[in-house]
């Protein structure tokens, strides 16, 4: 923006024979209060004027060059327009460009853009207007770069939430599927811990190991007590003696 700069007073001194004693001297009186950048005293002043001759292009021409150093864009942009309407090409094209100039500072580079060209047609020396052309087309395209970048941020954004989205409802499907399993399992044991001892009742061939060895060991003393008793009667049976 170095080379943005305010408006100047263009507005010459108008013969006393078109103009009152007092507007040419209100006018005289503002352009003094603005280069002295009093600039409430000169709008003042240019107002007093303005109830005289209120479509002289001029004087809304300075008016506007209060309002832009006011920072009162939207009213100045207002005024720089009404001054188009001189038949003063030299007018016309510092119109332009500080129209330009206000467009810039509202932040319109798009507007101000359009002002800069209008400015160069038609005056196309005009080097302060080539290069704030310049100047407010690299700010456009900046000020259209971070509305990308946040779109871009928040795509990604949007992205990573839905992968995250996506990944939890994986997860619970999965612990879903777990949990439905192990209750499976779990009401399988059960079923099976509820037949266990059904099964060993109905099947009386099912033994445990130490039943099968008591048995076994009774069995054999059995066999022991039995080959005892003839053992006996096998001696018993061969006495020779005779029995009186």
């Amino acid at each position: 923006m170095k080379r943005i700069v305010t408006a100047f007073i263009l507005f010459g001194l108008i013969s006393s024979s078109v103009l009152a004693e007092g507007f040419a001297k209100s006018v005289k009186t503002g352009n003094e209060a603005y280069y002295n950048q009093d600039y409430k005293t000169a709008l003042e002043h240019y107002h007093i004027a303005e109830t005289a001759l209120p479509e002289s292009p001029e004087l809304d021409y300075n008016m506007a060059g209060v309002l832009f150093n006011q920072g009162k864009y939207e009213e100045a942009i207002a005024k720089f327009e009404r001054s188009l309407n001189s038949t003063d090409i030299d007018l016309a094209a510092k119109a332009q460009y500080n129209l330009g100039n206000t467009h810039y500072r509202a932040g319109d580079f798009q507007k101000a853009i359009t002002s800069y060209q209008e400015a160069l047609e038609i005056n196309p020396n005009d080097v302060d207007a080539k290069y704030n052309l310049e100047l407010a087309r690299k700010m456009l395209k900046e000020q259209m770069k971070p509305e990308n970048q946040d779109q871009e941020k928040q795509d990604q954004q949007d992205k990573q939430q839905q992968q995250k989205q996506d990944e939890e409802k994986k997860e619970d499907e999965q612990s879903e599927q777990e949990q439905q399993k192990e209750d499976q399992q779990n009401n399988q044991d059960q079923q099976d811990q509820q037949q266990q001892p059904q099964d060993q009742e109905s099947d009386p061939q099912k033994m445990s190991k130490e039943d099968a060895e008591r048995i076994l060991n009774a069995l054999k003393d059995d066999e022991q007590d039995i080959q005892k008793k003839i053992k006996r009667h096998k001696a018993k049976g061969n006495y020779g003696g005779k029995d009186w």
